[in-house]
């Protein structure tokens, strides 16, 4: 393995790591991941093509700057004052535990490592957020999950994705707490209006 495979694989263990102990004391049930697709209108403030992204601000006026996919073909023609609908894909995953069961502090973590070789300096680096959230409500049958995140905002509901998730969705409760440990989301689709 080179040094660059063994630097990441050291920086995404140490990541998780620092999710770990806390899961650990309350018994962690189930890793769920889920997934939505739901569309953003407004306009757009900025455009990286470089970074592959876009903010745009919706009609709430709160600017949010999301990741373009590979598959948004149409990110060059984009421009600065379009008014657009994006469709985003949210992927999210989560650990499951139970009521009274204590679950990590939200925020972010981080971790970096850099070694030097022949060649000059390797590095690598990752970084991973936390965030809690309720079960308001589950339906093993449509394989969903409700949601709501303790420190304010909407009730969401995500589809659950994989087969070990949705086999243990009948264990699921409301009041049940879910650790956000992964999420991706991204703008597969970018619609002029």
């Amino acid at each position: 393995m080179s040094y660059r495979g063994i630097l990441m694989a050291a920086g995404l263990l140490s990541s998780a790591l620092v999710v770990a102990p806390a899961f650990a004391q309350g018994q962690a049930i189930v890793g769920i991941q889920t997934q939505s697709n739901y569309f953003v209108d407004g306009r757009i403030t900025a455009v990286d093509p470089t970074a592959r992204s876009v903010t745009i601000v919706p009609p709430d006026g709160t600017p949010r700057t999301l990741s373009v996919s590979t598959a948004a073909a149409n990110l060059a023609s984009t421009k600065v004052g379009d008014n657009v609908a994006l469709n985003v894909d949210e992927t999210r995953t989560f650990v499951l535990s139970g009521p009274n069961t204590r679950t990590p502090q939200s925020g972010n973590a981080g971790v970096a490592a850099a070694v030097g070789t022949d060649q000059g300096v390797a590095g690598a680096g990752a970084s991973q957020s936390v965030a809690n959230w309720w079960v308001t409500a589950v339906d093993p049958r449509a394989n969903t999950i409700t949601l709501v995140n303790p420190g304010g905002g909407a009730v969401r509901t995500y589809n659950v994705t994989t087969p070990a998730g949705r086999e243990q969705l009948p264990r699921v409760k409301p009041g049940d707490g879910l650790t956000e440990i992964n999420n991706r989301v991204a703008v597969v689709l970018i619609t002029p209006k």
